[in-house]
């Protein structure tokens, strides 16, 4: 009975602070910035010095850990889960005591330029192979695009759907309420496992001066991708944050890339589709506080016994099982308003590091993402969708064959651009080996269908040249059968009775052993 009123003290506490008025910086949402205005962001309920100091306060949690440490000696798995449990009740108050409502959505008012800047945050041991590909990508596919909001046909509300703009064009009956000009820009952000040994300069330049010395499988791979974080937050122009590694390249264009984010739009290649038909599209509202993580709970067809085994029971002790989540694949993209929620997380767990509690979970970045989305009550913001294709090899024998994505070196064209777009897709992975420039231009930012003869591989040897090759090896081989062998028949009766043979001596064997074994 003593603990009755401790409970209850508890419980008040919990209404008192889910109920109090909200001024901390990782609750309040975040938005793009205007063109005209280089000022403080309006839309953000705090001054540049708050967050500045809350951004300090971070850092400064962050650095009482040796950087290349997996562990944190004030961590606690039973304080982290109760101050987990609380956080929950708060958000689960909040939710049922407020109405929901939209937030992040441009104002259908007057014609207003707005930036989108993605930053690119890649993780890398010390090679970067498709260096140039990100170059051209970043300074020569962004540029201006016009979206309509608020379009109006025969004076009912077109809200309700998405309209392209060759259809607008085609009807002419669609009266345009308002337009937002926006200006798709991107910055790289590297993390380098061996920053010393980096030749180029302009890669050296877009690296961390910090590395975390990650392994692969290794926790140290959250904290080098909470760095890319940090340092990508501190520039006002970000408002989404992509993770990759050095075998990601990009089948859309920059301005493809931010219609498709904004808009929760699949970028699938139509035929009849030009390449700048993207410059002008209507939709029904912009949202600048989406993320797009393709998770899932314990309760998912997709959670397999591996994964209760090796991620939700390795964090059974320190966070509760349902607010865990698996995203495949882990690298996603973040909203700015997502992203300085998770670098606040700390503070609101009374200075103590989440990411500590995921040294033994396998691909650990697969599950602190989205549980860290879920834990700052975000789950209902994130879009079920994964911008990186990444496929596994789940019929591999071979255990390392199905812990690693499968390669597409010697694969690109049109045909994977095509499916990879047509799943939702704005970044491919795997592909180690770097790309002639000349293809992946010509596919990518052009839409040319290329023919086998005109695209080639990084050895300068076209397709069809490959392809002849490996028919010639087939047709040896074929030639090689029938002369070990003779005619189809005959080899076909051979091989039966080869295996008629090889069944008598394994039932015969099968019997011995259990004859022996009986006599034992």
């Amino acid at each position: 009975m003593a603990s009755k009123p401790n409970d209850f003290h508890s419980l008040l506490s919990v209404f008192r602070d889910a109920t109090a008025p909200n001024n901390s910086p990782a609750i309040q949402g975040s938005g793009p910035k205007t063109s005209a205005s280089r000022g403080p962001r309006t839309d953000v309920m705090k001054s540049d010095k708050d967050e500045k100091y809350s951004e300090d306060n971070n850092s400064a949690i962050e650095q009482l850990v040796d950087p290349t440490s997996t562990t944190d000696p004030s961590y606690s798995a039973s304080l982290m889960k109760e101050h987990i449990e609380r956080l929950i009740q708060i958000h689960q108050i909040r939710k049922s005591t407020t109405s929901s409502s939209k937030c992040g959505r441009a104002s259908s008012g007057g014609d207003t330029q707005l930036d989108m800047h993605i930053a690119v945050c890649a993780t890398i041991v010390q090679d970067f192979p498709h260096e140039q590909l990100w170059r051209k990508w970043i300074e020569e596919t962004g540029g201006n695009l016009e979206i309509f909001v608020g379009s109006v046909k025969n004076g009912k509300n077109m809200n309700e759907g998405k309209i392209s703009a060759a259809a607008e064009h085609n009807t002419g009956s669609i009266s345009r309420k308002s337009s937002i000009r926006i200006n798709a820009s991107a910055e790289m952000y590297v993390h380098a496992k061996n920053r010393e040994r980096i030749q180029s300069e302009w890669l050296r330049s877009k690296t961390l001066p910090i590395t975390h010395r990650p392994n692969w499988n290794d926790v140290r791979i959250i904290r080098a991708m909470l760095s890319l974080i940090e340092m990508a937050l501190r520039d006002d122009r970000t408002t989404h944050i992509l993770f990759c590694t050095e075998s990601c390249i990009p089948v859309v264009t920059l301005k493809e890339a931010t219609r498709s984010i904004l808009l929760d739009e699949p970028c699938i290649w139509e035929e009849n589709c030009s390449a700048n038909s993207v410059e002008k599209i209507a939709c029904d509202g912009i949202n600048w506080d989406r993320s797009y993580v393709d998770c899932y709970d314990r309760n998912s067809h997709r959670c397999s016994r591996f994964d209760e085994h090796n991620c939700w029971g390795h964090l059974r002790d320190s966070i509760p099982a349902e607010a865990i989540f698996k995203a495949l694949p882990g690298w996603c993209l973040l909203s700015r308003k997502h992203a300085q929620h998770i670098i606040n997380l700390p503070l609101r767990l009374e200075g103590m590091n989440l990411w500590p509690a995921f040294e033994k979970v396998w691909a650990p970045e697969e599950v602190y993402f989205p549980t860290a989305l879920n834990i700052c009550g975000l789950m209902d913001e994130v879009i079920r969708r994964s911008v990186t294709h990444s496929k596994w090899n789940e019929k591999a024998t071979n255990l390392k064959d199905r812990a690693h994505p499968i390669c597409y070196d010697g694969y690109f064209d049109d045909g994977l651009v095509r499916r990879v777009r047509r799943e939702g897709c704005l970044f491919l992975r795997k592909m180690k080996q770097s790309i002639v420039m000349d293809d992946w231009q010509d596919i990518v930012i052009h839409r040319r269908k290329m023919r086998d003869e005109t695209l080639t591989e990084s050895s300068g040897r076209s397709k069809r040249e490959r392809e002849q090759d490996a028919n010639c090896d087939r047709a040896d081989r074929r030639s090689d059968r029938d002369l070990r062998s003779g005619r189809d028949s005959e080899y076909r009766s051979r091989q039966d009775d080869y295996y008629h043979r090889r069944s008598y001596e394994s039932i015969r064997y099968h019997d011995g052993y259990h004859y022996q074994k009986r006599r034992r």
